[in-house]
């Protein structure tokens, strides 16, 4: 006669069996910040590659501030690093420092600038909106961990950076101008990625 406690255990490992093999292998977390930060580069060099094919850029701009482009690229980088490591506080710490020297270097080296006809405004809104695709892959980086706020704010500041690398080749304005219509777009993204992320639920709760 079948013994029902071994019927139990019999079921119940089966059922385990086949929830393994329907769930997949979790990808590394390298893996994935790999694809963030390709994808956040991708659309900088987009902006940038645009940008000169329109003569709204030369050769002369490209050497002038390609410091300052590496810069933010640099934060790119480690921002997106920060949305999945587990060592997040450590990556968070370096992208918040690294974005805020970003920001006063791009204010400061400015200058007085050189007039322009085109509204303020349009650096601000052109900014936001070449960083909504960043904003996604930002939102979907912070959904395979925990939330927390370090994380969710390197990695928005990581986002903006494509706003900010358009804004150094196209635009020739000063140094108020760029405080209010650059850095405070990169801010926008920024605040608007750790708003939102919030609200999401995340696909795991790892650290």
């Amino acid at each position: 006669m079948t013994d029902p406690a071994n019927d139990a255990v019999a079921r119940a490992r089966a059922a385990a069996l086949a929830e393994l093999r329907r769930t997949p292998v979790a990808t590394p977390w390298r893996r994935q910040a790999a694809v963030v930060v390709t994808a956040w580069v991708a659309v900088s060099v987009a902006a940038g590659t645009a940008t000169v094919l329109a003569a709204l850029a030369g050769a002369s701009d490209l050497v002038a501030r390609g410091p300052l482009l590496v810069a933010l690229l640099a934060v790119a980088v480690v921002g997106g690093i920060a949305s999945l490591s587990p060592r997040a506080r450590l990556w968070a710490t370096a992208a918040v420092g690294a974005a805020l020297l970003t920001m006063a270097v791009l204010v400061v080296s400015r200058g007085a600038g050189a007039p322009s006809s085109t509204p303020e405004w349009v650096c601000s809104l052109s900014h936001v909106g070449i960083g909504l695709l960043p904003l996604a892959v930002a939102l979907w980086s912070l959904r395979q961990s925990a939330w927390t706020w370090r994380r969710a704010l390197a990695t928005g500041l990581g986002a903006g950076t494509a706003g900010a690398f358009l804004g150094e080749l196209a635009c020739h304005q000063g140094s108020r101008h760029v405080l209010v219509h650059h850095v405070g777009a990169w801010l926008l993204v920024t605040l608007a990625c750790v708003a939102i992320s919030r609200r999401l639920r995340p696909r795991t709760f790892a650290p």
